[in-house]
């Protein structure tokens, strides 16, 4: 019965100091980040791309990319998704990492994106605030933002976010999302 005993014991001590070795823990939560997404018949529009970031705005990984810009678009349009293109660092990605987080224009009507709380090479984050950003360019270098905070680890949340514009008189014009909703569960 000793035996016994300490053989429990010992399995639940090595459980405690295990769960205590700073690793990220699974994060069985996800976050859903919901759209309308509104087509506009202009050149040099309809460019998206969405992607997560941790609270110093580095980026952590890319959920999706319109295809034009992540394979080689940004060179013929250098404002396309400009600041995603930056944070991304898509001139030194490779064809793997581009093909991971790019797809054809969505078609106009509600999208949904969900980010697993991995970062770009498949591990899971931290426990932590993180950043759910958005980036459209409306008409060439005309562009509309997202950006909202998540506490990832923390209960189960939702979000509206802001959307803000590369120029303010933009808000009154054609928007190529809206209606976005960010939840955490």
């Amino acid at each position: 019965m000793k035996r016994i005993v300490f053989f429990v014991a010992a399995i639940m001590l090595a459980g405690i100091f295990s769960s205590a070795s700073g690793q990220p823990k699974v994060n069985t939560k996800k976050i859903t980040i919901t759209y309308t997404w509104s087509r506009i018949q202009s050149r040099g529009s309809n460019q998206l791309a969405v992607w997560i970031e941790d609270q110093k705005g580095n980026h952590i990984r890319t959920l999706f990319a319109t295809h034009f810009t992540a394979t080689g678009g940004y060179k013929y349009r250098p404002v396309s998704l400009s600041e995603w293109a930056s944070k991304f660092d898509l001139r030194n990605a490779t064809n793997e990492q581009v093909d991971a987080v790019s797809g054809s224009t969505p078609q106009s009507g509600k999208q949904i994106v969900i980010w697993d709380g991995k970062d770009q090479s498949g591990k899971n984050v931290a426990d932590g605030k993180y950043i759910i950003r958005m980036e459209a360019n409306i008409h060439n270098e005309d562009r509309m933002f997202f950006r909202a905070e998540v506490n990832v680890g923390g209960p189960d949340q939702q979000t509206k976010g802001e959307i803000s514009f590369s120029k303010p008189e933009l808000a009154k014009g054609d928007l190529l999302f809206s209606d976005v909703m960010v939840k955490y569960n």
